[in-house]
């Protein structure tokens, strides 16, 4: 355990040296506040930048505070994805290719604590940047809109928030099996993609995928309920998340002893 917090403590570390604990939530409260902002002054810009014939009565209904909220989501699942992906693709490949993890290695360190320590981190920095931004979201939503019940906040944040591991987990995964890092955010983008387009499509047979968490958030955010398919969902990609730490875990070892 001792190992393990030392390497956790390594993690953080670097992170705050290349100032990804710092840009990341960064990026996130942007997106967060620049959605209720927009949807509060959309009539404002568009009747100043819009280019419409004079006269025109320009009447847009104001969305709700959970649609507003919901559309915060579907940006980080795009742009919060991408940023998360492109931040943690090399954190493992990179160190195999300069030799750190080669050095790590060389003490007795056990395997699952040099990949269990770099998943922490990841999502540390993942769980703060979507906690940080959701929050900053909410406050300009209750401020410029209307007040969405905490409860249903915390609720959405957190079903989104598994989401969000399962893509770290696979990000981790292909930095395990990879080493471009190019290749490294194409494949994780790409299966990520997949992942939802095909559950988005075949909805009715896909009730257990991973990808319908950010479905349930949104019924979380507009009712307050959830529908009964979450709890197979929620097992499924829990499930889903230690085979793949596993396999990353066997991968890495694998590799290490054969160079």
């Amino acid at each position: 355990m001792t190992q393990w917090i030392v390497l956790y403590r390594k993690e953080m570390t670097e992170m705050a040296r290349n100032y990804k604990i710092l840009w990341i939530p960064i990026v996130f409260i942007l997106l967060g506040v620049m959605q209720p902002v927009s949807s509060y002054y959309m009539p404002e810009i568009l009747d100043t930048f819009g280019s419409l014939p004079e006269g025109t009565i320009l009447e847009m209904p104001t969305p709700t505070g959970a649609e507003v909220l919901m559309t915060v989501l579907s940006n980080y699942g795009m742009l919060g994805v991408l940023i998360l992906v492109l931040s943690a693709m090399g954190v493992v490949s990179a160190e195999r290719q300069s030799g750190v993890a080669g050095m790590v290695m060389m003490k007795p360190v056990p395997y699952s604590s040099y990949i269990l320590s770099k998943w922490a981190g990841l999502l540390t920095i993942t769980l703060i940047s979507l906690f940080i931004g959701y929050i900053a979201s909410w406050y300009y939503t209750s401020l410029l809109i209307e007040t969405v019940a905490f409860e249903r906040i915390f609720q959405s944040v957190v079903i989104y928030s598994i989401w969000l591991v399962f893509v770290v987990t696979l990000t981790l995964f292909f930095s395990t099996i990879m080493k471009g890092n190019g290749s490294i955010a194409f494949v994780t983008i790409f299966v990520v993609f997949t992942i939802s387009t095909v559950t988005s499509i075949l909805g009715k047979y896909m009730k257990w995928s991973p990808a319908t968490m950010t479905e349930h958030t949104g019924e979380v955010l507009l009712s307050g309920e959830l529908d009964s398919s979450f709890l197979p969902a929620f097992i499924t990609t829990i499930a889903i998340i230690i085979v793949v730490l596993i396999l990353s875990i066997q991968i890495f070892k694998q590799k290490e002893l054969l160079e």
